[in-house]
This record gives C-alpha cells, sequence and structure tokens, in this order.
C-alpha cells in the first residue's frame, strides 16, 4: 500500500474547500443533522446515482432515509451496548441486513433467499449515511455506488488491495461487499494516519475523487480504436435527466471495451432501436448496481423516429426469424437482454434494415474484419511464429517485446532458466519474472502423442511462469487450457480454434478475451 502525499493533504485541508468539506461531513454525523442534508450531500459527491431521477423521484429519496433513521436507531437501542470492537461492527451490519431481510431473527443468515438482499441492494449508500450518522468511527458512507470505477482508479492508485468481487446472482454476498469495502478505506485511512472520520470521508471524496474523475474523464478523450471490435445491445427507457443526455453512464456488459459500438432500443412505449452510441470506457463490474456492471457512454447517434427499427419491424424480419436462438435479442423480446453481445451478422443485418427505411448507415461505424491468413505455406515452426501467430497477436494490439516476448528467459530455480516459445502480459520481475499466457509452438501436433508431448513441455513452462493460461499452436490450430477453481490445468479440458474460424469476429474476440487476462 502507498502513502499519500502528506503535503497534498494538508494543503487541502488548509484550503477553504478542504475546511468546508470537512465540516460537512461533521455535520453528517451530528446529532441536529436532517436527512435533507444527508441528500444533499448524497448528491454533491455521487451525482451519477440522480442522473435520471426527476425532481420528484429525488424527494422521494428521504423515505429511505427517514427509514434507515429509524431501522439503525431501534436496532442499536436493542443492542444497547457500545460497539467498541471491530466484531462489533461487523455484527451490527449482519443484524442489520438480518432485520431487513427476514422475519425470523433465528433464520441462518445465509438461509436467508436472495430476493431479500437484492431489494435491499439498491439502497445502500442511503443505509450507508445512517450507519455514518450513527457510528462515524467505523463506517462510510458509500458514494461509490454507479461510481465504482472511481473507487477501483483509487485502489489502483494507492496499491490497496480489494475483496473479489461477488458473482452477480449473489445479492447476498454484495450487499456484504460494503463492509468489505469499509474496512479496506478504514485501515487505508488508519496507515496514513488520518483518524478523524470526518477527514477520511474528506480525503476521499473531497480531495482524490475530483482528481480521479478529472483523469478519467480525460481518458474518454483520447482516440478511440480506430475501429471497434464489438457491437451490444443496450436496453432501457431514458429517465427526466437522461431524455437529452450525449453521455453517461449505462448498463453494459463487463466485456464492453473502449470503442465498442452500443444499439440502444428504447422499450415501451417507443419500442424502437433509435440510437447509437459509443463505449467511451471499459465495462466496470459495480457491486451496488442493480445491473452488476456499466460503462461510460457517449458519441451518440440519433436515429430519425421515421427510420428507427420497430419493434414489429424486428420480429417481422427473416433474419432475425431464422436466426438461432442462443444471443437472438429479438426472440427474447428485448426482454433482459441489455448488455449482450450483437454478432457481425446481426450488425449488418440492422444496417440493411435501416437502410431499408432510407437511413445512411454510413454515418455508423463499421465493425473490425479480422484479416487472419490461411492461404500460405508453413514449412517449418518459424513460419508459424512468423506468418501466423505474430500477426495475429499483433491484430489483437500487441506489440512484440511490450506485450510479447519470444524466447524470454525466466529463472526457474537451482540455476536453471526457461525459454518459452511466447510469453503474454509479463508479471512480477527479475528473478521472479513470469507472464499470464504462456504459448508454445509447434509446426504441426499430427497425432494425439504430439499434442499430449508439446501439452507436458508447455506445462512445465507454464508452472513456472506461474501462467493463468497455456496455448498450444501449430500451422491448423490453436488450443487454449485455463487453470480450474483448484488452480490447476487440465489436458481434457480445453477450447479449440481453427485459424480459418479467426477470420469470424465472434470467434476473433472470444479466443481475444481468453488471452486478455
Amino acid at each position: 500500500m502507498k502513502k499519500i502525499s502528506q503535503t497534498t493533504w494538508n494543503r487541502y485541508k488548509e484550503s477553504t474547500e478542504g475546511k468546508e468539506t470537512i465540516t460537512l461531513f461533521e455535520k453528517l454525523c451530528s446529532k441536529d443533522c436532517t436527512t435533507q442534508e444527508m441528500l444533499d450531500a448524497a448528491q454533491r459527491f455521487n451525482p451519477q446515482f440522480f442522473n435520471n431521477f426527476s425532481k420528484k423521484e429525488i424527494e422521494n429519496c428521504l423515505k429511505p432515509l427517514d427509514f434507515f433513521d429509524q431501522v439503525i436507531g431501534e436496532q442499536l437501542s436493542e443492542v444497547g451496548t457500545v460497539l467498541k470492537e471491530t466484531d462489533d461492527y461487523y455484527d451490527f451490519y449482519f443484524a442489520i441486513l438480518q432485520c431487513l431481510t427476514s422475519e425470523n431473527p433465528d433464520e441462518e443468515f445465509d438461509k436467508i433467499p436472495q430476493a431479500g438482499f437484492k431489494m435491499l441492494l439498491g439502497d445502500n449508500m442511503f443505509m450507508s449515511l445512517l450507519l455514518y450518522a450513527y457510528m462515524p468511527d467505523f463506517y462510510i458512507p458509500n458514494f461509490f455506488v454507479m461510481q465504482f470505477a472511481y473507487l477501483q482508479r483509487f485502489v489502483q492508485k494507492y496499491e490497496m488491495k480489494l475483496p473479489e468481487i461477488p458473482n452477480r446472482s449473489d445479492y447476498r454476498e454484495r450487499c456484504l461487499y460494503y463492509l468489505d469495502m469499509n474496512i479496506a478505506l478504514i485501515d487505508f485511512a488508519i496507515y496514513n494516519g488520518i483518524k478523524k472520520p470526518s477527514e477520511i470521508c474528506a480525503f476521499i471524496y473531497g480531495c482524490e475523487m475530483p482528481v480521479i474523475k478529472d483523469e478519467l474523464e480525460a481518458e474518454f478523450d483520447k482516440p478511440m480504436p480506430s475501429v471497434p471490435e464489438q457491437a451490444w445491445i443496450l436496453v432501457g427507457n431514458y429517465g427526466d435527466g437522461e431524455k437529452e443526455m450525449k453521455h453517461g453512464y449505462w448498463q453494459a456488459n463487463q466485456l464492453t471495451a473502449k470503442g465498442d459500438i452500443l444499439l440502444f432500443y428504447e422499450k415501451s412505449p417507443v419500442k424502437k432501436l433509435n440510437a447509437v452510441y459509443t463505449a467511451l470506457s471499459d465495462g466496470v463490474v459495480d457491486p451496488f448496481f442493480h445491473y452488476y456492471s456499466n460503462t461510460y457512454i457517449g458519441n451518440k447517434i440519433v436515429i430519425p423516429d421515421d427510420k428507427a427499427i420497430t419493434f414489429d419491424e424486428f420480429k417481422n424480419s427473416d433474419y432475425f426469424k431464422n436466426r438461432p436462438k442462443e444471443g437472438n435479442f429479438v426472440s427474447k423480446n428485448f426482454q433482459d437482454v441489455s448488455g449482450w453481445a450483437v454478432t457481425s451478422e446481426d450488425y449488418a443485418e440492422i444496417k440493411r434494415m435501416l437502410e431499408a427505411k432510407g437511413y445512411d448507415t454510413s454515418l455508423l461505424p463499421n465493425l473490425y474484419e479480422p484479416k487472419v491468413k490461411t492461404n500460405i505455406t508453413i514449412t517449418d515452426e518459424k513460419d508459424v511464429e512468423d506468418l501466423l501467430l505474430k500477426p495475429l497477436l499483433e491484430q489483437m494490439g500487441w506489440e512484440k517485446d511490450v506485450d510479447y516476448f519470444q524466447q524470454l528467459p525466466f529463472p526457474a530455480g537451482h540455476g536453471t532458466t526457461k525459454r518459452p516459445d511466447f510469453c503474454l502480459h509479463l508479471t512480477g520481475e527479475e528473478r521472479k519474472l513470469g507472464a499470464k499466457v504462456v504459448i508454445e509452438v509447434k509446426e504441426l501436433m499430427k497425432t494425439a502423442k504430439d499434442i499430449d508431448e508439446t501439452y507436458e513441455q508447455g506445462l512445465t513452462y507454464a508452472k513456472w511462469g506461474e501462467a493463468q493460461v497455456l496455448v498450444l499452436c501449430d500451422r491448423e490450430q490453436i488450443r487454449i487450457y485455463e487453470r480450474n477453481k483448484d488452480g490447476k490445468f487440465d489436458d481434457k479440458k480445453f477450447r479449440r480454434y481453427r485459424w480459418e474460424e479467426l477470420q469470424n469476429l465472434e470467434k476473433f474476440n472470444e479466443l481475444k478475451h481468453a488471452l486478455d487476462i
């Protein structure tokens, strides 16, 4: 964990803005603080959360604040003791969740249905504000809901560690993630000598967050990939604050990459695909966000109402009628499909439908078309490396001697070294050098015995390099082996790609995601 700049922090504390922010957080945990003042603070430090709220909807946010005020106050009265130790606060948080998700106080916590936690998750920011109001020595307001990218940048900047984010459907653990995050931030503050609750909050939300926000927005303005590699469908209704939205956060697939095409289908009563956005950032998993993952979208292209593709036109399309059901957002009636991948064939059909309605599709971005060589003569292992593998890695955006290395020696113990054919995404340094991906190349693995021998050779490199992915490659195929949950490779579990398949954008992207770890 890195230390903060005490000079910068002291300068902020002594500034007019710093003093005002510290005073604000002191007020938020004072007895005379109103829920309206809490709501005002939430709007100030987490404007993204309220981005699509109408004035009336914002006013209604006082209800959950009043509710948590009552629940937490009553729970503290029942406890009847002053919380002092970390375990006390831990138990209190569990007790609050138990009270809010189960009518039986004796029910085992792990047996409470996920549905209760799912309903509670969206109110985490409001609950955290009241926890801070009552117990500021331990709890911090959670203004990272829908701004989780800021926390990730904060953690990266100071080399902190956060627990692994729970799976999407594990709402119980997602509610508990606030506790894990809270403890990590408290530990960070203590490590840096920041002890007053108001100063901890002021440092995170007043001193650091505006800087991080500016850094991220500056990255949004950086050049996009020349040609996007993936398209996705987004589905939703615009809130009052989003009707004229040109950019902002939106639910998206966590695999979304900066520059990807985002096709927006507006739900009832519009029922039309009427806009195309660009992903201005990579997808982010946010454990507190109901939809789990989002991205920052912008560069909106509005499709005129008379040219937009209607629900009925999608349903009557011969292409979508005959398209396989897997991944077919039309056959799902656009229900629960936001963030689904749009194949290159889907995108081509959508453009054809737009052209049929007189829309100029030259205004829309084109998808990347992989150019994998197949009609070439391969005579030896070096040809596989130079004519097939290296061009593929470079098409995927990886540079030789920057992202991937050939025959790079790394220590293997007892004074020996290992030299894998290719290492991708190096890890560690000097004596602890390793790689996330190790690639073993052959001219041709003709038989099962050839494959087994190549696998065993590559496995040795993967183990020494602590690689997460082992790749076997020859002139006909690429085989991908990944460590399982036990941290082991299994020679019976792999994904196989033939070179000619990689001319298909979906296969190309699938392989790229497997290697981009």
